[in-house]
């Protein structure tokens, strides 16, 4: 099953939860059968910017094979290191976290992190989350971390997640009523997830108290005595999109990736570059448009002439489309799957408000695995809702795209994307 990072969201008193889409390090060597293979388009070693932005706001972004993962291709993964440091001042480097934009807040697997974090106080115990995503959930304690990467540093302390932390109990029935335990699923691919969407809390007003009980999502706990309960939690204890709580730069992020041919690349990097309009290295580049999001997190568009709507998020690692059934699957009878046909299938897209349509390719999924590479631009899976698109981290390269958090701009309340 296909996994999703665009996880559950109360605003308003309103949930959102994206369709099913691929989340980067599945096993891809199970994705045999089903369509025949042409031979692989040109490809090369390693692709890189050739101008890439510099300054104390960015960072380096690597696409690749990490070294510990040797059961599965972290094909279309973005990995940044991040900085956590306590309140003395001690910190830690995690490295190979992935890069998110289609969540907020920053998660890291307990197992990765030394540094005594404190916890944040819930009722009688300490308080801790059950991230919901489209095919499951990460439960994980809730601590308080001075966050930095690269040159940028949070001003204050802010609400982050350890992932199966062992110091909790299992995950409550509501909690593990939301599907598969994706935490444990994710574990082989990074370290953690940087979660920079145009959103700054991960719930919102519909986690806190001001919302009663029974129209909250199962997503926050207070933990004591070795039992958990569902509880409130205040947007001060949610987690939180570290970039809004930058000292500068706080507005948003512009990802930018080279181009990579068609037949894929065994490495990629990029720079993700804090803030837009703030200093002279993050301007939108020149014609670039702005395209508003709903509240919940979508736009509409048209795919090849058939409407719909979706999302742009670098946490997918494939495009996730609803072709029509003649595109061949890699394997047919499965729920969810890779696209495998005997040629490139070139798509059209046209979002809502842009002045030209964007061009897709989806190749087959087989050869591009067979190769190896991690950076795979062609690279494109089913969607499980009809009339549905993810445009995962396959869009962005050859590109820069911003993310823009809600509130920066008044014509975009909800937050935009931009290139």
């Amino acid at each position: 099953m296909f996994l999703t990072l665009r996880s559950w969201r109360t605003r308003r008193s309103l949930m959102r939860l994206a369709a099913p889409a691929a989340l980067a390090g599945l096993l891809l060597s199970g994705c045999g059968g089903g369509g025949a293979s042409s031979p692989p388009p040109a490809s090369i070693s390693s692709v890189a910017l050739a101008n890439p932005a510099t300054g104390s706001n960015v960072v380096s972004i690597s696409i690749r094979q990490i070294e510990s993962n040797q059961a599965s291709i972290t094909a279309n993964t973005p990995y940044v290191n991040v900085t956590v440091c306590d309140a003395s001042g001690n910190c830690q480097t995690i490295p190979d976290v992935m890069v998110d934009t289609g969540s907020a807040g920053l998660r890291l697997y307990a197992s990765k992190v030394a540094l005594n974090l404190p916890g944040i106080p819930s009722g009688n115990g300490t308080l801790a989350a059950c991230a919901q995503f489209a095919s499951g959930y990460a439960w994980g304690s809730m601590h308080l971390a001075t966050v930095q990467i690269g040159g940028e540093a949070t001003a204050t302390p802010i609400p982050i997640q350890f992932m199966n932390d062992p110091a909790l109990p299992a995950a409550p029935s509501t909690c593990a009523a939301q599907g598969t335990d994706f935490a444990t699923r994710f574990a082989p691919v990074a370290n953690g997830i940087l979660g920079i969407s145009n959103f700054i809390h991960d719930c919102g007003n519909g986690c806190t108290a001001a919302t009663p009980a029974a129209n909250r999502p199962a997503m926050y706990y207070s933990c004591a005595n070795g039992a958990c309960a569902q509880a409130s939690a205040e947007l001060s204890q949610q987690g939180t999109n570290p970039i809004s709580a930058f000292a500068v730069d706080n507005n948003g992020s512009i990802l930018t990736l080279p181009v990579v041919p068609p037949g894929g690349a065994a490495s990629a990097s990029g720079t993700l570059v804090f803030g837009i309009g703030t200093q002279s290295n993050n301007a939108l580049p020149a014609g670039a448009e702005i395209f508003p999001i709903g509240q919940d997190a979508y736009i509409s568009g048209v795919i090849d002439g058939v409407a719909g709507r979706g999302f742009i998020d670098s946490g997918s690692n494939g495009y996730f489309l609803d072709l029509a059934p003649s595109v061949t699957r890699c394997t047919p009878s499965a729920a969810s799957s890779w696209y495998c046909p005997s040629s490139p299938v070139p798509l059209t897209v046209q979002l809502s408000g842009a002045s030209s349509a964007q061009t897709l390719v989806i190749g087959n999924a087989q050869t591009m695995f067979d190769q190896q590479f991690t950076a795979l631009p062609a690279l494109g899976g089913a969607a499980a809702i009809a009339q549905f698109a993810d445009l995962g981290l396959p869009f962005f390269y050859g590109r820069s795209i911003a993310t823009g958090l809600e509130g920066s701009i008044p014509s975009a309340p909800d937050g935009y994307w931009a290139f």
